[in-house]
């Protein structure tokens, strides 16, 4: 028994699907110009290179004793350098001045590469300092008052 038209029809469809999905065939379509395109391999999007600074400035050493040092728990390189837009290499000169003041010291043993600091006796020493310095001069004040309350004023009829 030979074949039906149907199935025939339908034997040739699908040897012309299959021809094309391989980009065979009568109907496949051809990249223009005759080359075919190469394929591009980076899919995933390339990240925007940092514009950090290469140097030390007054204000960026002030904010790193007051907003990092002061306020948080550890120090590392990398957290100095995100947090100041500075570059690593600045950061770690930075934690070695730091160090050899004691103003801060290695939580665990010093590797150059994998550190992690927290204050040191120096540093709290100071903020010690400051302290007892904004005490005494709030304790010559008096009340704190500027001026006399609502309350005292008389009322007007």
């Amino acid at each position: 028994m030979g074949k039906t038209d149907k199935e025939k029809a339908k034997e040739k469809e699908k040897s012309a699907a299959k021809a094309m999905a391989k980009g065979k065939g009568p109907r496949a379509l051809k990249p223009k110009g005759g080359a075919p395109k190469k394929k591009k391999w980076s899919s995933s999007k390339q990240k925007e290179k940092l514009n950090n600074a290469v140097f030390w400035t007054k204000s960026a050493h002030d904010k790193l004793m007051k907003d990092i040092i002061a306020k948080e728990p550890y120090v590392t390189p990398s957290m100095i350098s995100s947090k100041l837009k500075i570059n690593v290499s600045c950061a770690r000169e930075a934690l070695k001045e730091l160090r050899e003041g004691e103003q801060i010291v290695p939580s665990t043993e010093y590797n150059a590469k994998y550190c992690c600091f927290v204050r040191g006796p120096n540093f709290v020493a100071q903020v010690d300092e400051k302290k007892k310095a904004t005490d005494a001069a709030g304790a010559g004040q008096k009340g704190g008052k500027k001026g006399p309350s609502k309350a005292d004023k008389p009322k007007k009829k």
